[in-house]
This record gives structure tokens, sequence and C-alpha cells, in this order.
């Protein structure tokens, strides 16, 4: 098995390592970290957005950091990379972060291994705390040259619409915001005649009118070969998915060289080279009517449909109807306005290894990560697309807005180790390892933007004929040098114990915290080969008793935390307003590592040949030494400062059983469940705090809170019960302070008895994104020369605030409505459940948003063909395999938004679990091909 800086007999491990099945490696995908989605127990891989290149929140036994990174370190090929893709974003691109790790072939990966535990992830130390993914890419045979071609081509359509108001329906619901208020208050609003209602009919299909078929390709190419002593792989990729709304998708261009000599008996190098480009367009952020959105499609949903979308003579409908929330055209928004990215990669290791004794070799290791990015932005003068980050203006208010951002992230790493491994007398196995490495990493970007055009037809490519051109730029260095050691020592393969320590230091820590050491003991024991219990293989085929300790770390502290910054300020010198530097931040020398300490036991039995293999482990996690933002004293002139307080534990269980249910001649059936809880709590804020708020985009109330003893990111807001009645109000039932309620008014739940009113201190738990369980069922048939793989995903008990329906839900003069509102309450409709129209409501974080995210998925499902090797002899051809597979097909959900796996705020670990409008989930349905020569 592939553990950190070298391979272990399978009997030997001690921590818990699990390997993702080479059947699901093949699923479609833009970026791997997607296919990391339920494949491996206690792993969450939960897709921000289903945009074309979009990535994956992966959680490895639950989130450890309050306010820092969660996602687990990737080692590819042997190179250390953290996927920070703030570090790729130069400010200029608008809406949902780029995917560093989309720049990667998935097609290029021979295997993935997770570890897990504390004695398989301390020997990467301060970054071993979330979890470590080790990428194997395919590698060179001996034999025989071979040229392999495989790609598909298919069609995406979105999964689920919104159901949402049709114009006589809107017109209805006018109609009751007009009679809500009284006479003197109704200037203004819309009163439609019946014949108006009639004529509107079902209006215009805003949604409708952004959405495609949408086509996606992959196409690569590959060579391999060898002798005796060199191996090498050649492989070149295409890939092209276009978005399912307007004016989105996402392509790559990739090539790979993997090449392994043997110079001598005792020498041999290594090499492995991949170069990608990937171009990705994407949606920008929306501000509509004071809510941000994570996209623009929203602006879409809530636009009325007694707008014509387009006018008469097919030209974009603007400024022609006072129903439209801003003077610009939603859909022209989308389509005219440019949000590319371009990022390229240059990812390269080279390694020697020298056997300096029989038994001890010599590894030196070399390699560099090579980032660029460009990115161009331009919102039109005829667009409400946003003009800058905050949303806050758009293209049309300041006559076209332009944003040009570059960057560079790069990093080199050096590992040099020495291994000894020795057996004596075929009874005692030894292995250690020791090493020193060291990684530098330094970043650079720059960004300039301009508006007022005097027209719009060289978008970013003139800021000069701009106004207001502003510019900003920064830069970072670090440094992380590392010593290592592990020693692996087994008894007849049958009693194994690992020791293992990593001390690392790191330039980003206080001057008193630079090193941090983390130390680890794996313990395992192969009760299956004791002689007692070799008299049972016939049902017990293997049995193996798993104990694990250890620390790890956190290392994603950003450059310069531990120091005094200073920052541009303006003041008055001599009556002129100038320009200084004034400190920003305080020094904290003893800014130190975010520990997670871990637990873990672990069973793993074989049954009836190993037909059955159960695989069973039990863990607790307590992070420590949170790096959280501790208030200070106004008097001290900051806000806060950036400390080592408070811890956050997880706790749970994994299983996974794979079974070979059918095998014959011409038919076999293999399956494999996947199952895994954990629970997360904080333990501790520090000793000034109990629990705060998030900030909320703007325009929003916090839907979150963080608080001791409840999970990361707990929703918080009111209860609810129904409408309130007129026995209600006679009753003087609490109402919500500081609205005017009456009847079909919503009805609060009051936390206390003998309260008078409802206040914010009836907000309370509403529930929490983290799941109660997750799992996965995937099978592979294969009958003579037909195949069958189909894989089911799920998440049980987590929950989800629907900030978009939130926003549907409320009843606007200027905005569309969900559907939900044809059962709102009214003179003629005293049964109906929603609260009644009014032109003032309040949006509240209520129970009714805070939707059960449940689901089960049939993520994919492929059938295929191999055609026989009589036909393909024919054709000079070695293997020849076609398929049909689609993904997405069925989803089983009570979650109302369009995706219940498309829900996680990305750049913020507290507002997991919210829907702020994301891209729409799509089915697709692919045909493909796999052939040698």
């Amino acid at each position: 098995m592939v553990i950190g800086y070298g391979t272990q007999k399978r009997s030997d491990v001690t921590g818990s390592v699990a390997n993702v099945s080479s059947d699901l490696l093949t699923q479609p995908t833009a970026s791997f970290d997607n296919l990391l989605h339920g494949t491996v127990s206690g792993v969450v891989a939960t897709q921000s957005s289903s945009a074309p290149g979009s990535t994956s929140s992966i959680r490895i036994r639950g989130g450890n950091s309050v306010n820092f990174g969660n996602d687990p370190l990737y080692v590819i090929d042997g190179f250390i990379i953290y996927n920070n893709n703030d570090l790729v974003n130069t400010g200029a691109g608008n809406g949902v972060s780029v995917n560093a790790l989309s720049t990667i072939n998935p097609s290029d990966i021979e295997s993935i291994d997770i570890l897990k535990d504390a004695s398989a992830t301390a020997i990467y130390g301060s970054r071993g705390a979330n979890g470590v993914v080790i990428i194997t890419t395919r590698r060179g045979k001996k034999g025989a040259n071979e040229v392999n071609y495989s790609g598909y081509v298919g069609t995406q359509a979105i999964a689920k619409k919104i159901s949402l108001l049709n114009g006589s329906q809107w017109d209805a619901l006018q109609n009751d915001i007009y009679t809500s208020v009284s006479p003197a208050s109704r200037t203004g609003l819309n009163n439609f005649t019946a014949a108006q209602i009639a004529a509107d009919g079902k209006g215009a299909d805003w949604q409708g009118a952004a959405l495609k078929s949408a086509t996606t390709q992959n196409h690569e190419i590959s060579i391999t070969g060898g002798d005796d002593k060199s191996r090498y792989l050649i492989s070149g990729n295409y890939f092209d998915q276009q978005g399912t709304v307007v004016n989105t998708g996402f392509q790559r261009i990739s090539g790979r060289i993997n090449y392994e000599k043997d110079v001598s008996k005792k020498f041999k190098v290594n090499s492995n080279v991949f170069i990608s480009k990937s171009t990705e367009d994407k949606l920008t952020g929306s501000a509509y009517n004071g809510i941000n959105f994570s996209g623009a499609f929203p602006t879409l949903l809530l636009t009325s449909p007694r707008t014509p979308v387009f006018n008469a003579d097919g030209s974009y409908n603007v400024k022609t109807n006072s129903y439209l929330a801003t003077a610009t055209n939603p859909l022209e928004d989308i389509l005219a306005t440019t949000n590319r990215t371009y990022l390229s990669r240059v990812l390269a290791n080279f390694s020697g290894e020298y056997k300096l004794l029989h038994d001890l070799t010599l590894k030196v290791t070399g390699g560099t990560d090579l980032i660029n990015t460009k990115q161009d932005y331009y919102a039109p003068s005829t667009t409400g697309s946003p003009a800058g980050p905050s949303l806050s203006t758009n293209g049309i208010s300041v006559n076209g807005y332009a944003s040009v951002g570059s960057g560079q992230v790069y990093s080199w790493l050096n590992e040099n180790t020495l291994t000894y491994d020795h057996s004596f007398q075929e009874k005692h196995f030894l292995n250690i390892l020791g090493g020193y490495t060291t990684q530098y990493s330094q970043g650079e970007s720059a960004v300039s933007n301009a508006q007022s055009f005097p027209n719009d037809i060289s978008t970013f490519n003139n800021l000069a004929s701009g106004t207001a051109v502003t510019g900003a730029s920064s830069a970072f260095v670090r440094t992380m040098n590392s010593y290592l050691g592990r020693v692996s020592y087994s008894y007849l393969h049958k009693y194994n114990v690992t020791v293992s320590e990593r001390a690392d230091g790191a330039s980003s820590l206080g001057a008193n915290k630079k090193w941090g050491y983390f130390p680890a003991i794996g313990l395992s024991w192969n009760v299956g080969s004791e002689d007692y219990l070799k008299k049972f293989d016939k049902t017990i085929s293997d049995l193996k008793i798993r104990l694990s300790a250890g620390r790890t770390g956190n290392s994603e502290v950003p450059s310069y935390s531990s120091l005094q910054l200073l920052g541009a300020t303006s003041y008055f010198f001599n009556n002129t307003l100038s320009t200084g530097l004034a400190p920003t931040q305080l020094a904290n020398n003893n800014l130190g590592w975010e520990t997670t300490s871990q637990y873990d036991g672990g069973i793993d039995v074989g049954f009836l040949k190993n037909r059955i293999n159960f695989i069973f482990d039990a863990y607790y996690k307590k992070t420590s030494n949170l790096l959280l933002n501790v208030p200070l004293p106004l008097y001290t002139g900051y806000q806060s400062e950036l400390e080592n307080v408070g811890s956050v534990e997880n706790k749970g269980l994994e299983l996974t059983l794979n079974t070979e249910n059918i095998k014959t001649h011409n038919f076999s059936w293999k399956s494999t469940l996947v199952f895994a809880t954990n629970a997360n709590k904080i333990l501790s804020l520090g000793a000034s705090t109990n629990s705060y708020f998030p900030l909320a985009p703007t325009g929003q109330v916090s839907p979150v809170i963080v608080q001791v003893g409840l999970p990361v990111g707990t929703f918080w807001g009111y209860s609810t019960k129904g409408l309130l009645t007129a026995a209600d109000i006679s009753s003087n039932y609490p109402l919500l302070t500081g609205v005017s309620q009456i009847v079909g008014d919503q009805k609060y739940v009051p936390l206390h008895s003998g309260e008078t009113q409802i206040t914010t201190a009836d907000k309370h738990n509403l529930g929490s994104a983290q799941a109660k369980f997750t799992g996965s069922f995937s099978n592979t048939i294969t009958w003579k020369k037909f195949d069958l793989a189909f894989f089911f995903q799920g998440s049980y008990g987590n929950k989800i605030f629907n900030l978009l329906q939130q926003q549907l839900e409320i009843p606007k003069e200027t905005s569309n409505s969900s559907a939900t509102l044809l059962n709102r309450y009214s003179a003629t409709n005293p049964s109906g459940t929603l609260p009644r129209a009014t032109n003032a409501p309040v949006a509240q974080v209520i129970d009714r948003y805070i939707e059960d995210g449940s689901y089960i998925r049939l993520k994919n499902i492929s059938l295929g063909y191999t055609l026989p090797s009589s036909t393909l002899s024919q054709l000079h051809v070695k293997r020849l395999r076609v398929y049909v597979s689609a993904q997405n097909l069925l989803t089983l959900t009570r979650y109302t938004g369009t995706d219940p796996e498309a829900s996680f705020y990305t750049g913020d670990n507290t507002k997991q679990g919210i829907d702020y409008g994301v891209y729409p989930s799509s089915k697709s349905y692919l045909v493909g091909l796999n052939v040698s020569f």
C-alpha cells in the first residue's frame, strides 16, 4: 500500500489507509477532487457549485479548524500541494472561486490513496491534520509500445428548475399586496384588472432563457512502453465542458511525460512532468434588492414574468418596463459580461535513488509547481453586472467597468531521505526512514481597474480610456524546513509497530513558535495469522486489529500573520489630505500551530477467502490552539488579534464492506458499501467569549452562530408554528417585536412560556450543515464481454439554509416569487399556509428555510462492451471498449433547491450549507470509447 514517503506491505500497515476504487476513477469530471464524492468512508466531498471546472470542499473525518484551512494535503507523485484557491485569484474576476486542481487531468491518475489517522499522516507533520490524499499517476510498463485512445462526448441538461409564478399568478400577487395596505399607502403599487391578468398568461420565462443543453467532450492519447531498464508514458488531453447556463464553460489542454530508468543495479532515476492550460468562463456574483448571491443566475429567477425578455424587434428589453428592478436586462447581463480566467500550470518532479548498501537507499527529490493566472473582467455600460468585488455598483451605474489581473504562485520542494529496509532470519522486518525536506513558496499578483468608458468596444483591453483607474498588488514568501523519521517493525508480519515524528519549522509563525513537533505511534496485530485461528480459515480468512495515536498540525496560517503590519491611511497635513502608513496588525511572537491529537481503533476482517471484507474504524480528534481573532479593547486602536485560543473535537465511526457476490466463468458481481458518521463540536473559544456571529454578506442577517457546545456553523433563527389567527391576536399571543403583525402573518414560537413578545433572544439552534452520516453503494457487474457499473451516494441529517427560497417567498412589486406563494393566506384562501402578501416584508431566518439536506443520488451508471479478441485481431487492435454512461440520473431528496450537494459557501468554514443561489446541477449522458493499439 502507498503510505507517506514510500510503500508498505498491506499486512504491516498500522494506520487507517484507504484506496479509491479504480472503477470510480473512470467517472467523467473536470477536476479529480470531484472523484472523491462518497468513495471512501470518512471522506466527504461536496461540490460548491455545479459550474464547469468548479471545486469541491473536501473533509476527511470532519473539519478541524474554524477560520482556516480544512482541506486535505495533496501529494501528487511525491510533490506536496495544498490547494489554496485564494492564491490563484487576483481579484479581477468575480463570483465563485477558480479551482487550481482543475488544471490536472483526472485521466492521468493511476491510484488515489487516502491517509486518515495520525499514524498515517503524522509523517507530514504540520500539514497532516486534515488528512492526506496521495495521487500516483500512470506509468509506462515493460513490453512493446502501446498507443491508447480514450474519449467521450455527451450532452448535459439542467436537473431541476425552480418553480416560479407565471404572469397571471404574479399579477394576482400584486393585487393582494395592493389590498393589504391602506388606500393612502397604495401610490405606486400595482393593481391589475381581470382582463390584464388573463392577458398576461404564462408571461416571460427568464429562467429558461438562460438555460441550454450543453455539450461535453474529453479526448486523450497516450503512448506507453519500456524495456528491462526504462519505462515511459507520454499523454495528451483535451477537455471541453460547456455550461448549462449561457456564457459559461471550461476547457483544458494538458500533456504529461513520466519516465523511469534503471541506470544501474544501484541507481534509478524518475521524472514526472505535467503541463496544462485551462480557460474558464463563469458567472459573476450578483446583488439584487440589497441581497448578495453567489452567482448571477438568481437575478433571472427574481425578474418579473410580466417583463418580456426581448423587445418585438428581438433586442434585449431594457429600461422600458417599470417591473425591472434595475434598468438592465438580466439575460444580457450574463451574455454580455466577460468573466474569464486563464490558468496555466507546470508541475515537475525529479528523483534519484541510489543503493548505498544492499538495504540502505538514498533518495533525493526535487520538484517545482508553477501556476500562472490571468483574469479578464468587463461589465458593459448596459449591464447590471458588478463593478468590483463589493457588488455595490454595476456596469450601468459607472458607465462600464473593467478589471485585468495577473498572478503567479511558485513553489519548489527538495526532499532527501535515507531508508534502511532489512529482514532478519525471515522473522524480523525492519524499515527505518529518516529525512530532511525544505519547501519554498512565493506568489505575487497585480490587478488594475477602470470605469466610465466612452464606449464598450475595447472592453478590458484599453484601461487608459476609462477614468478612475486604480490598481493593487501583493506578494508573499513562505518557507518550511522539516526533519522526519519513521521506524516500522514487524515480527512474522504478525505483530507490527510504527513510530514516527516530524519537526516542522515555518516562516509564517511567531518568533517563539517557529517549530512544531508531531509524533505518532501505530500498532497492529494480524490475528488471522495465529495458529489457533487458522483452523477457521475457510470462514475467517483474515483478521487484523489496529490502534494508533498521534499529533498533527494545520499549516494554513496566512503569511505574515505573526508580524506587525502597516497599511495605507489618509490624514491631513498642512490642510492637505495626504496618504501615509499606519499599523494595522499587532505582532504576536507566540502565534503557533493549530494542533490535532487523534486516536484511532480499527479492525479489518476477511471472510470466505476474502470474498467479504469488512473494515471498521472508530476515532476521536481534538484540535487545540485554534487560530481565532480575539477582540481587543478599543483603547488599543485595534479591533482584534490573531491568537491561539479555543478547541474543537470530531469523533466518528467508519465502515467499509467489500463483497464479491458472484464469480463464475462468465459472470461476476462486486459491491462496495461505505458508511461513516462524524460529530463535530466546539469545545472552547477562549476565555473571553462563548459565541459569536460570523459576518454575513451585505443585506443578510447572519444565519449561523459559532458557539461552544455546538457544531461549527450552526444555523440560528426562529421556530415558527403556522400563521397568526384571530384567536392568537385576541389572546395576546407574543408577536415579533418591531414589526406590525396581524392575522395571516407568520407565527413565531417563544423559547420560554410567559413571554409577551418575540425578540432576537428567542433565536436558537435550528440544526447544522454537518451530516449525521454519509454513505455510498457501488456495484460492478460483468457478463461475458459486457460490464455494468453504478454508484449511489448520499448523506443524512445535514441542514441547508435555502437563502434563495427565502428571497423568492418575499412578495415584492418588482420581483418574481416562488410558486409556493400560490398557497398564501388571503381573504379568499384563509387556509393558506404561507403568510399573507404585504408590501413591507422582512426576511427572517426561520425553520422553514433551514431545510433537510439529506439525499440519495445515482451519481454514475455506465454500460460497456469489449469487442472479442478474434474480431480485434483482424483490425490490428489490442483492446476496444465502447460504453454509454449517465451522471446524476436520479436524486431523491426533500430539499427544494436545485441541488442538495452544491450548497457549501466557499472560503468560510462557518458558512457551510448555505445556498446563496448556486449554479444549478445537471444530468449528463455520454458515449465513450477506449481503444489500444
